[in-house]
């Protein structure tokens, strides 16, 4: 099964971090700067950002389901 990329809430919320985290961001040259670009913006989505729906980050809310 196939699903429709624009119907998942979370590719949607991904997206837009991407598109807003990577928008004044200079093109990467190489892969280093490529993996460090990546690795930046997974620590900035994860405890930075706040979610559209939620206003949380995702490490909020991992840690509100572990107590």
């Amino acid at each position: 099964m196939i699903m429709n990329k624009d119907k998942s809430p979370a590719i949607r919320e991904y997206r837009m971090a991407f598109n807003e985290y990577f928008k004044d961001k200079p093109k990467a040259k190489n892969d280093q700067e490529t993996n460090k670009q990546m690795a930046e913006f997974v620590y900035w989505y994860n405890h930075v950002r706040k979610q559209s729906d939620t206003g949380k980050t995702p490490e909020e809310m991992y840690k509100e389901t572990i107590k």
